[in-house]
Parts: C-alpha cells; sequence; structure tokens
C-alpha cells in the first residue's frame, strides 16, 4: 500500500509503461461501479478538441467563479505536478486528500489486476476525480477529455453542455487518418440532452459534428456561423474582441493570452455560458475572460533575454505558435529549443518550425516516450540546427545567444516544458 506522493507517482510512472493508452469504457465503468458511480452525483461541462481544450476551460472557470459558482476542474496533462488536474475553484487537491482518495482505490485496482482487467494511470486518475469532486459539494464540474472523445476515459458522464474546441490532425493511429475521421471520435462525447458549443469550422469535421448534433436533437452553435469573434484588436500585452451570439453582444472584451486562436477559445467560452446556464452577467463574463491565464500556453517566462514557452504538441500547435508570433513580435527573430514525444508527429512540427526560424536547438529530456535528440536531429533540415542532448544546457546556450530583437521560443511538448518552467523559474529567482 503507498502512501506517499512520491510513492503515487513512481506507482502511475510504472503504470503507464506497463499498461500505456488502452481505450474502451468497460474498465472505467467497472471501477466506478466498484467505487459507488460517484460521477452520477455531479452536473457536467464536457469538452474535447486537438488543441484549446484547457484554454476554453480556464475561460468558463474564471467566468464562473466571477459569478459565485463553486465549480470543480479536471484537466490534463499536469505541468508542475499532479495535483493541478484535480481543483475546486483555484484550489489543487492537497497531497494528504490525494492519498487518501487513492487510498481508496487501491483495494479495487489490486482485485481487477488479479483479474487481469487492470485500470490505466488515466482511468484511476479520472476516477480519483469523480470520487473527490463528488465529497466537495460542487455546483458543476469541468470535465477535460484526455484523448479522443467516443472511447475517451471521461466519456462515461451525461453532461449538460459538450464543447469540441478544434479539430487537427493528431494521433493518427488512434484516432484516424483524416479530419473527419477525428471529428466522429471527438464528436463522441455529443449526448442526447446537452447542445454542442463547436470552434470547428474547416468543412469537413465541422459536417461530422453538425450531423451527430442533429442525429440526436441537440442544439448546434459553430463558430463564425452561430456565434462570432469581431473588431479584433491586438498589442504585445494583450488583445480585445466584439463577442455577439443571438440577442446578446458584448464589446471590448480583453484577454491576458495572446493569438487569435485565444480570442476564439474565449468566444467559445462565452457561448458555453450564455447557451448552457442562466443569469451569468455580463459583468462576470468581463471579469472573468480578463482574469483567466494559463500557464505554459505562449508564456512569457523573462524579458531580459525574451523567452517564451509554449505548448505546441502538435503540428497544428506550430502553426498557431508561429502565427501568434507573427502578430504580437513581427519585427523579431526567432530561436527555438524543441523537444518532443517520439508518438507524436515531430517531423512535421519540426519543418513547420524551419519556416523562419534563425536557428533551431535540438535536444531531449528523461521520459520513456520521448524522442532522442539525434532522431530528432536528422528529421530537421533547418540550415542552422545545432544539437545538446542536455536540455539545461541546451535552454542556457540559447538564451547567452538571445539578444536585441530576438526571442528564445521553448517548445514541443508539453511534458518538457513542465521541466523548462521549473528550470527557468528557479534560475531566475
Amino acid at each position: 500500500m503507498v502512501t506517499t506522493m512520491k510513492e503515487i507517482n513512481q506507482f502511475f510512472e510504472r503504470r503507464q509503461v506497463q499498461l500505456g493508452m488502452n481505450f474502451g469504457l468497460s474498465r472505467m465503468e467497472t471501477l466506478l461501479t466498484e467505487l459507488g458511480d460517484p460521477h452520477k452525483e455531479l452536473k457536467y461541462i464536457h469538452i474535447a478538441g486537438s488543441n484549446g481544450k484547457g484554454s476554453t476551460l480556464q475561460y468558463i472557470k474564471e467566468i464562473l467563479l466571477a459569478q459565485g459558482i463553486r465549480v470543480a476542474s479536471f484537466t490534463s496533462p499536469y505541468l508542475i505536478r499532479m495535483n493541478e488536474q484535480l481543483k475546486v475553484n483555484e484550489d489543487e487537491i492537497s497531497d494528504q486528500e490525494f492519498i487518501d482518495v487513492f487510498r481508496k482505490l487501491w483495494p479495487i485496482i489490486h482485485e481487477m489486476d488479479s483479474k487481469g482487467n487492470g485500470p490505466t494511470q488515466f482511468e484511476i486518475l479520472t476516477a480519483m476525480a469523480f470520487s473527490y469532486f463528488s465529497k466537495k459539494e460542487v455546483d458543476l464540474v469541468l470535465m477535460e477529455t484526455g484523448l479522443g472523445g467516443r472511447l475517451d476515459t471521461t466519456n462515461v458522464i451525461q453532461p449538460f453542455l459538450s464543447i469540441i474546441t478544434s479539430i487537427s490532425l493528431e494521433h493518427t493511429n488512434i484516432l484516424g487518418n483524416t479530419l473527419g475521421e477525428i471529428a466522429y471520435e471527438k464528436a463522441g462525447i455529443i449526448k442526447s440532452g446537452a447542445p454542442v458549443i463547436s470552434g470547428v469550422t474547416a468543412w469537413e469535421p465541422a459536417k461530422v459534428i453538425e450531423e451527430k448534433a442533429s442525429a440526436l436533437g441537440v442544439p448546434y452553435y459553430q463558430l463564425g456561423k452561430d456565434f462570432r469573434v469581431s473588431n479584433m484588436k491586438r498589442s504585445e500585452h494583450g488583445q480585445s474582441f466584439s463577442f455577439s451570439l443571438a440577442d446578446r453582444s458584448i464589446e471590448n472584451v480583453e484577454i491576458r493570452m495572446l493569438g487569435r486562436h485565444q480570442m476564439e477559445n474565449a468566444a467559445l467560452a462565452i457561448a458555453a455560458v450564455t447557451v448552457g446556464m442562466e443569469n451569468i452577467d455580463e459583468k462576470s463574463i468581463l471579469k472573468g475572460i480578463g482574469a483567466a491565464k494559463w500557464d505554459g500556453r505562449f508564456e512569457k517566462i523573462s524579458d531580459e533575454p525574451l523567452v517564451i514557452i509554449d505548448g505546441a504538441h502538435n503540428p497544428a500547435g506550430i502553426d498557431v505558435l508561429k502565427e501568434t508570433l507573427k502578430v504580437h513580435y513581427p519585427d523579431y527573430k526567432y530561436r527555438f529549443v524543441f523537444s518532443s514525444f517520439k508518438d507524436k508527429n515531430y517531423s512535421e512540427m519540426l519543418h513547420g518550425l524551419e519556416t523562419g526560424a534563425m536557428e533551431i536547438i535540438i535536444t531531449e529530456f528523461d521520459h520513456e516516450r520521448a524522442a532522442d535528440a539525434k532522431t530528432l536531429y536528422e528529421k530537421c533540415i533547418h540550415p542552422n540546427k545545432s544539437i545538446n542532448k542536455d536540455w539545461q544546457a541546451a535552454i542556457t546556450e540559447g538564451r547567452r545567444k538571445t539578444g536585441d530583437k530576438e526571442i528564445l521560443v521553448i517548445t514541443g511538448s508539453l511534458h518538457f516544458l513542465s521541466l523548462v518552467r521549473e528550470f527557468l523559474i528557479r534560475e531566475d529567482a
């Protein structure tokens, strides 16, 4: 029996290596049945998408907090420690609570293991979230999918509202090789009785989502069609836009996070509370949207030199990162430090970075899923590339080289960024 957070972390790491990702809902349903189905006691907004889930969730959370609503949130992956993934309002689950909830699940895990039907690391964590939130007397839960939607561990819930943020080619070996196939998996979170808010605008995946909503007879609201973003204004330090949906129009919505995609994510959040909840006033919307931040997403770490970290973990994320750099820092040159998981499409990610980069520094980090630096280096065709297997040394080198009107951008994997962010903050303290 584990008794410390260190032991639980070690257990989860071993579990991830042993079982990996194993899709399907049967193990999750067994686990929850043994727990007494705590998930059935809660009210949910369910969020899926290739990118933007975390930011959209954070915008919604801040709006609800401004309105005085007690809200729980489940997100993945974490940036610094596992506790971040289970929050009530802005408070992470404490170490002792985490240990207590895990120990409650331990005999069930052991029994399922003995029958050859052991739950995965993510299934255990999701079940812990349900068990924890059910005891915290929250008004609602913001639940983010892990991967996909239809067979995702979180898809045991009955939400009152479903959100699909974006669709891009990702995890094609699991979700499908076309945007339509991936949209079909994401649209698996759509349930009878729950309206759908969608940020998907490309014709093929949008049609799949709309058809699923229509088949279930639920209201469907699409960005650019049923609700809109207009009057966009940008500066180095923030952005603003106007929002409209039916008879609700809000002018000069100010946000801290940068990039057009963040204005669209904020619009998804406003559409969600407009469609799904009554009596959310404009004052709470403006206050909540303005307060929202999401660490590791186009986050400026220092000014001298200018260092930005961004969790662009797929080709679409890299494209958004480049667009955001060009919009907010058009007169700068960009030096990248890159590392990635080996099961990601790192070739396309690197090719995306190569356009417009002054230099790409390739590195690696300690994780069983991490790609080795040599493989990444060989895939990179940028004329000014270098390799340093020591990621801390690679970042130190990059910072030393970065001068006026230059930016050091560190990207490629959220897990990598969790290490980087802690290192940089400690170095600058």
